[in-house]
């Protein structure tokens, strides 16, 4: 009581009206428009075209919804706009309805920072061509929304493929293709059921093909191609009765092609030199 007591005349000492005070704390926390537009002045990315963030919805490569929330941010159309090694300057926490973000093509130099995991409606992330380096970032495994993830042709990307990937359950697309990936296929990419494209070719990945892979019962194209890989096919692959592209080729793959395979009815482009064939030939060929 003696606390609240010597608040509430320290306030009536002060005069200060409450239409001062809720001014005050409103000014002190802008709104969530007024965050996204200081955002983009702080990243500077567009620092060469424009600084009048009321027009920002007509900014290149920026797409608002109707309440002028940015909703797209796509520079693969706005070669003009350069990003640099500016990438982590943008604050992802002020962009709450942000569902697609394309740099691709775009040089960026540096690493995927931590933070793009705070953009927690994005379901479109293309940083193919990039220039990127360093690893991939756990917190990728936070864009729990994400459908479509695109991160290849990033030669200087190293390290390994972070397992927290498995916590994107909506994810159809996964191209890590030639980004200098190191180490096994991690078992928790089992757990991307939605997942129909998954192509990690021209890396260095090493293991073998790991049982969880016959979890995706809706891939239709998958290319392992160009790595390190080895052991045999397992005979979980031809649990993928979706599949219609295979590319194993570039490996140190051993052994006799499973019988299972002869299941992958849609099967119409298969890539593989170092694997003995002959011996189920038959069973593929059957309708």
């Amino acid at each position: 009581m003696a606390s609240s007591l010597t608040i509430s005349v320290i306030l009536g000492y002060c005069g200060l009206p409450s239409s001062f005070l809720a001014t005050t704390v409103t000014a002190a926390y802008p709104s969530p428009l007024e965050s996204e537009a200081i955002a983009l002045l702080e990243s500077r990315w567009w620092s060469n075209h424009s600084s009048n963030t009321s027009q920002r919805c007509q900014w290149p490569g920026i797409t608002c919804n109707t309440a002028e929330s940015i909703t797209k941010i796509n520079l693969s159309d706005a070669p003009n706009i350069e990003v640099g090694d500016r990438f982590g300057k943008l604050n992802f926490s002020s962009f709450p309805n942000l569902v697609l973000l394309d740099l691709s093509d775009h040089q960026i130099r540096g690493k995927i920072p931590h933070q793009i995991g705070d953009l927690s409606a994005l379901k479109y992330l293309d940083l193919s061509s990039c220039g990127l380096s360093g690893e991939l970032p756990p917190s990728l495994g936070k864009l729990t929304q994400l459908e479509f993830l695109d991160i290849s042709y990033n030669d200087n990307i190293n390290g390994s493929i972070p397992p927290q990937l498995g916590n994107l359950e909506n994810l159809v697309t996964l191209n890590l293709s030639q980004c200098g990936i190191v180490g096994p296929i991690p078992s928790a990419l089992g757990q991307l059921t939605s997942l129909q494209s998954l192509i990690l070719s021209w890396n260095r990945i090493n293991g073998s093909i790991p049982l969880e892979i016959g979890y995706f019962r809706n891939l239709t194209d998958l290319s392992l191609s160009s790595n390190g890989i080895v052991g045999p096919i397992p005979s979980a692959l031809g649990q993928l009765t979706s599949l219609q592209s295979l590319s194993l080729s570039g490996n140190q793959i051993n052994g006799s092609i499973p019988l299972e395979i002869g299941y992958l009815r849609n099967l119409t482009f298969w890539v593989s030199t170092t694997i003995d064939l002959s011996i189920q030939y038959p069973l593929l060929c059957t309708n």
